[in-house]
């Protein structure tokens, strides 16, 4: 497991460092099993060109026990290392548990960004082998935009492809000599066209002829398998001891999980097992009802039928009677039939007879009846000009009524305005009197307090005078 922290790895948990690492070197080999699986797929449809050649890098790669010397191809060595970016998740790609986010976005270890170059070389190339067309049509566009000396290298190594492809199985040595001329002649189209821009070396490849589609497809599965096992090293690079142990911390938590989820099973089951024997005995016993009720009810079906022959003998029985006598009273009836025919025959013709009475009272009624209604028009000719007569005068009089009416409203107007004017004057008379007699009471109060004052004042003045005398008589003595 590679914990790198500025670079340099912690030494606090080099102790679980070494089984970790045994792990990630399980899961490399593991993915390089893989890839050459997919790379013999390719070969076998003829794409073994471009699957000789990622094989042949990703072989090239050194792997120990650990994962922190740096492997490289001898081409991917002085390519310029490939900034680290997010992972991209290939297509298709299971789902994993996500323990938590990683404590770093970038890759400090020169190592891990060598790792990454070298994959993400891989990805390039394999990009570019899928678009490699089996045909050149147009020479002239490899020519004009990648150089003659890549047009002649890509021309040399259809050649061998397509020689390659007719050779039998049963010349391996050669065949796998071929195969090694076609991988280096691969190998040095890429070379050329590696400093090339990556969107113009594909609008070339893919304008320059056709593509087999089977080889297309294998050599794109070879290519969405590099590219999840660059996500997963990404992951693995990326993932502290700290966090290992707690995915490992989950997974055991997970795991516990499941033997309780498997004991809650097995519980269940066995809980499911004795409903089921429950089950089939309440069936059982539901079944041996059903047989009783059966039996009970094919016995009450015979006592039924047995019911129903009585029933219809003893109807049978009264069908006949009532058939006797029904005939007999059908004799009666008929007798009652004739009775009542001659009978209808002399009601008829007395009812005709009043009939035709009553026919010509209605015929002198019909005449009586519109002498009547003549009448009744004539008088009403006569009321109708009576009535228009008298409707003109009542409209006249209506007019002269209306006139009036409108004078007396003049008239009572000017009556409110005289009553008005008058209540006024009245009012103003009675506050003129209210006011003069208030005036006078105040004079005849204000002139009783005047005559009080000098009443009181000329009894002060005397009493002044008296005690003055006095005292001038007492100094004489």
């Amino acid at each position: 497991m590679i914990s790198w922290v500025g670079g340099e790895q912690t030494e606090a948990e080099d102790g679980e460092d070494d089984h970790e690492e045994e792990q990630e070197e399980e899961d490399v080999n593991e993915w390089r099993k893989r890839l050459k699986n997919l790379t013999q797929t390719s070969s076998r449809s003829g794409g073994t060109a471009g699957a000789s050649d990622s094989d042949s890098s990703m072989s090239s790669v050194p792997v120990r026990s650990s994962i922190r010397s740096p492997f490289m191809d001898s081409e991917a060595s002085t390519a310029p290392p490939v900034a680290q970016t997010a992972p991209v998740d290939p297509p298709n790609k299971p789902t994993v548990i996500k323990i938590a986010a990683a404590s770093r976005k970038k890759l400090v270890s020169p190592e891990a960004q060598r790792i990454l170059s070298v994959l993400d070389e891989c990805v390039r190339k394999t990009d570019l082998l899928s678009l490699i067309p089996c045909k050149i049509e147009y020479p002239e566009i490899v020519s004009r935009e990648l150089g003659d000396a890549a047009l002649t290298t890509l021309r040399e190594h259809l050649r061998l492809s397509e020689k390659f492809n007719r050779m039998p199985d049963a010349r391996a040595r050669k065949a796998n000599a071929i195969a090694n001329a076609v991988q280096d002649s691969l190998r040095n189209f890429l070379r050329q066209v590696r400093h090339q821009e990556m969107e113009t070396v594909k609008e070339v490849l893919q304008a320059a002829g056709p593509i087999f589609e089977n080889d297309q497809k294998a050599v794109l599965e070879l290519g969405a398998g590099l590219r999840e096992l660059r996500h997963v090293l990404i992951e693995r690079l990326m993932t502290m001891p700290r966090e290992e142990r707690e995915r490992k911390r989950l997974e055991q938590e997970v795991r516990e999980r499941q033997q309780r989820n498997v004991e809650l099973l097995y519980t269940l089951e066995q809980q499911v097992r004795e409903a089921t024997e429950h089950r089939d005995k309440v069936i059982s016993k539901k079944d041996e009802e059903i047989r009783r009720l059966r039996e009970s009810l094919q016995q009450m079906e015979r006592m039924w039928e047995e019911f129903v022959l009585q029933v219809q003998k003893k109807a049978e029985q009264q069908h006949q009677s009532d058939l006797k006598n029904s005939e007999m009273k059908c004799l009666g009836l008929r007798e009652e039939a004739t009775q009542l025919r001659a009978q209808l025959d002399l009601l008829t013709k007395q009812h005709r007879e009043t009939e035709m009475a009553l026919r010509k009272k209605n015929n002198k009624l019909e005449t009586e009846i519109e002498n009547w209604i003549q009448k009744y028009d004539m008088e009403m000719e006569e009321k109708q000009v009576k009535m228009e007569r008298l409707t003109q005068a009542y409209e006249q009089e209506q007019a002269e009524l209306r006139e009036l009416q409108e004078h007396l409203a003049d008239l009572g107007l000017e009556y409110s305005q005289i009553m008005e004017i008058r209540r006024q004057e009245r009012e103003r008379r009675e506050e003129e009197e209210r006011e003069r007699q208030v005036k006078s009471d105040a004079t005849v109060i204000i002139q009783a307090y005047w005559r009080g004052w000098k009443v009181r004042k000329a009894m002060k003045s005397k009493a002044k005078k008296k005690p003055s005398k006095k005292g001038k008589g007492k100094k004489k003595k």
